[in-house]
């Protein structure tokens, strides 16, 4: 995944910043992003080791689909609720076994303007098993070159980006880790990492 998403930015001309903390270091756990761009699996499968969550549909998608099996994610059907996130769960507890972390887009969908509600599942993940939350914030300059200009239709979409995102400057920034063991509750976790994801958000965009 490492060596897709490398060669992928070489070839489309996407320059990089990394700012990243100490603490980075042999993470295992859940890194969390804000998704406002597709380009957003490309940066992250080349900086950070691990294997992303996707929801099922992806799997139906052209190339997208094949590309995301073959990159090893792991697809939750959001539609099966409890058994989907008990299926999760048992994926993470494999993937952390093997010094992996999960990346999550916890949004659940792209989101150009703000951030998004978050949903539960990497947040009950990181709560039963006890392995800490690692946000990611991604800002790209000009921030108009991954908009989307065609609505609806990912290929024509993806191509039209593909002959604009040349000379983009991407920073990929990690925030210190935070330890689920400090929340009582699930839904406690999840509020204050929405809350530092958020106000990084706002204040990276600006």
């Amino acid at each position: 995944m490492k060596t897709w998403g490398l060669s992928s930015t070489l070839i489309y001309g996407i320059k990089r910043k990394r700012i990243f903390n100490a603490d980075d270091e042999a993470f295992v756990g859940v890194y969390v992003a804000p998704h406002s761009s597709f380009w957003d699996i490309i940066i992250l499968g080349s900086e950070l080791k691990g294997f992303f969550v996707s929801k099922a549909e992806v799997l139906k998608w052209p190339v997208i689909g094949l590309g995301a099996r073959f990159v090893r994610t792991v697809f939750i059907d959001r539609e099966k609720g409890v058994s989907a996130l008990r299926s999760m769960e048992r994926s993470a507890e494999r993937t952390f076994a093997n010094d992996n972390s999960l990346i999550v887009f916890p949004e659940g969908t792209r989101s150009y303007e703000h951030m998004q509600n978050l949903k539960s599942g990497p947040f009950h993940v990181s709560f039963s098993t006890g392995k800490p939350i690692k946000p990611v914030i991604i800002t790209y300059h000009p921030r108009e070159n991954v908009v989307p200009r065609i609505k609806g239709n990912f290929i024509k979409e993806l191509f039209k980006q593909s002959m604009s995102i040349k000379n983009t400057f991407v920073t990929i920034r990690t925030l210190p880790r935070i330890e689920p063991k400090t929340f009582k509750s699930v839904d406690e976790l999840k509020k204050h990492v929405f809350q530092v994801m958020d106000d990084n958000y706002k204040k990276q965009q600006s």
